[in-house]
């Protein structure tokens, strides 16, 4: 490797509820552009000169997400830069990231704009015209098993992850979030668009409402649409830039991205994706769990997220603290990023410079990425 990349300059919409959100006219490509366009109006100086490039995590990217939509959206955005979309379903924008920071330290680029989108309103989960091969379900009869269904199996897997610590950690994703807006922890990384804050978070919990819904996937499960990520439009955005162009930045933080790693599980506990990435993570660096000063693990479910904690011997105390998917949303190609952008901020507010931090996520098809990030300052 020939040097560094950081990411700087995190941003996103408020993220909305598909079908009848703020964002269920708005087309994801739109959407993108909005963002984009608030991103130079709120880092001005970032913007003297276009980035090389621009990366965009989708997970479902046809129709209105279709046509390289990285390419389409540098167009309406007026930018005269190359871009593509790339597409690890749920790890999609983090997986942008990686890329960027893979070609910035190989030395093929030195400032790469990166970004998410979804819209499970306008483009359905599995896309329009999902269709199964046979060749594949004889190769591995669960390969398309679905999510909720992988939920229900590690809850089976995992008889210590009852419900009711399900909905205690989705309870507390609320409570979280709702704290880190009034506390106006998400202030610097929100760009308002049509609405000013995520739409699911709900406070005071009701409890008894949350005890009272019936399993969502199986008869007799374990989990429910409160222990479950809600279906949701939005966008996310940041910029990966070299040592050189960090300094030039102004900004007095960035997160320098040290590693970046994929591993798998089996399709039929998804679920599971990031204890094998975060073990490959920590090995590869020689850390312990107890170095991370800082953990974003996406919340798909809660189920998966206890199971993954345990496995792992993670203390819940460093996870989330802003809140989780399960109250801020889980629109599919933008929610990497945002564990990112989130991980940042969390690190600059709360933490010192040279501490760690994780972003990771489960990933359809039986899949886990993990990034590992160190905060650095400039005076």
């Amino acid at each position: 490797m020939n040097g560094s990349a950081y990411f700087l300059a995190g941003l996103r919409t408020p993220f909305a509820r598909s079908g009848k959100g703020a964002y269920a006219e708005t087309r994801p490509d739109d959407l993108l552009v909005e963002l984009i366009d608030g991103h130079q109006r709120t880092f001005s100086d970032l913007w003297t000169k276009d980035p090389e490039e621009l990366i965009v995590g989708c997970a479902y990217p046809e129709g209105e997400q279709g046509y390289n939509l990285a390419r389409m959206v540098a167009i309406g955005s007026g930018l005269n830069i190359p871009a593509m979309t790339v597409n690890r379903l749920c790890a999609s924008s983090l997986d942008a990231a990686g890329l960027a920071a893979a070609k910035i330290r190989a030395g093929y680029a030195r400032r790469i704009l990166v970004g998410g989108v979804e819209s499970m309103t306008r483009i359905p989960r599995r896309g329009a015209n999902f269709s199964e091969s046979d060749r594949i379900k004889q190769a591995c009869a669960t390969a398309y098993t679905p999510n909720g269904e992988t939920a229900e199996n590690v809850a089976r897997a995992s008889p210590q992850v009852t419900r009711q610590r399900q909905e205690d950690l989705a309870a507390r994703s609320h409570e979280l979030a709702a704290a880190a807006y009034e506390s106006g922890n998400y202030a610097p990384s929100i760009c308002p668009y049509l609405i000013e804050r995520d739409e699911f978070i709900r406070v005071p919990v009701d409890r008894a409402k949350m005890a009272s819904l019936a399993p969502a996937f199986a008869e007799n499960g374990a989990v429910t649409a409160a222990t479950s990520s809600p279906l949701t439009d939005g966008a996310t955005l940041g910029l990966v830039v070299d040592e050189l162009g960090w300094r030039e930045s102004g900004q007095e933080f960035a997160l320098e991205i040290c590693d970046v790693v994929s591993a798998h599980v089996a399709p039929e506990v998804m679920g599971m994706g990031p204890v094998p990435a975060t073990k490959k993570l920590l090995e590869r660096q020689n850390l312990s769990v107890n170095e991370i000063a800082a953990w974003e693990i996406n919340e798909a479910f809660a189920v998966q997220v206890l199971a993954s904690l345990d496995e792992l011997g993670i203390e819940l105390d460093r996870v989330n603290r802003w809140g989780g998917a399960m109250a801020l949303g889980h629109p599919l190609g933008a929610s990497g990023l945002r564990l990112l952008i989130t991980l940042m901020c969390r690190l600059a507010r709360e933490h010192e410079p040279g501490d760690l931090g994780v972003a990771t996520l489960c990933v359809g098809g039986g899949q886990g990425v993990s990034v590992l990030g160190r905060l650095v300052r400039q005076s």
